[in-house]
């Protein structure tokens, strides 16, 4: 009787999942890295859902991520990170040749994406965006003054019309000065500026356009939001440089005729 009912409560074990039809696959996140390195930039687009990714693909030309899939069920859940300094701006999501709408949430450095489709077998997803690198390092642009700890580097993030500063072994009782000219970045019309640590709004010293920020040992980001960034420093930056490359040709240019000239 005993050995009748422990068959019979294996029997029951094994019946459960097929019963309540819920495969052990769909419970299962396949996630999957891949790392992008352009230049002195190193990115990762990091994939994970109910399906494979078989081939992964960047073009930095077209501002598209593309991704091969195969799926083993009929409903997928995908999810995707990437970097807004990889591919950001108005972004598009075209699965199989049709645009969808996914849910889309921005944070500071990072998009992720969730997305549901339906069908077995192999499918094509690109992302497009409108920036790639779009982005400028202006550490050596603005004047500022750390205690107890360095500074890694300046980023302007026209998107978010923000100054992203990114901290090297900050220490406990740290404090960051920096003057914000306005052709750099535009306070709001109170002249205030909003400033984030760690994505969470903080409050600040200001003295004309010098504000002063307090930071601990868990401090990785300050972001300090106005109305506007680098408008006028994107703009000619690109010039600057044509206008330095036409002298200097010029130069070598004149240096060279007035060598045939004392030749002559």
């Amino acid at each position: 009787m005993i050995k009748v009912i422990f068959i019979l409560f294996l029997v029951l074990i094994i019946s459960l999942p097929s019963a309540f039809g819920i495969p052990l696959s769909d419970k299962t996140a396949l996630k999957s890295t891949f790392p992008v390195v352009i230049g002195e930039h190193n990115f990762v687009v990091e994939v994970a859902g109910n399906l494979s990714a078989d081939r992964f693909d960047f073009s930095a030309s077209d501002k598209k991520i593309t991704l091969e899939l195969t799926s083993s069920l009929e409903n997928n859940i995908l999810e995707i990170s990437f970097s807004k300094r990889l591919l950001g701006g108005d972004l598009s999501f075209i699965i199989d040749g049709n645009e969808i709408s996914p849910d889309t949430k921005f944070g500071s450095e990072i998009t992720f994406v969730t997305m549901e489709f339906t069908g077995l077998g192999k499918h094509n997803l690109e992302i497009s965006g409108t920036t790639h690198l779009d982005f400028f390092d202006l550490k050596n642009e603005l004047d500022f003054e750390i205690t107890d700890g360095y500074v890694d580097e300046i980023i302007a993030d026209m998107e978010q019309n923000s100054l992203i500063i990114t901290l090297f072994d900050p220490g406990d009782d740290g404090s960051l000065s920096i003057t914000l000219p306005e052709d750099i970045i535009t306070p709001f019309d109170d002249g205030t500026f909003v400033v984030l640590v760690n994505e969470e709004q903080v409050q600040h010293i200001s003295e004309g356009n010098t504000i002063t920020i307090l930071f601990n040992s868990q401090t990785e980001e300050i972001e300090i939001i106005g109305t506007h960034v680098v408008p006028e420093f994107s703009q000619i930056a690109p010039i600057v440089l044509a206008t330095s490359l036409i002298g200097l040709l010029f130069l070598k240019r004149s240096n060279r005729f007035n060598r045939l000239s004392l030749v002559k």
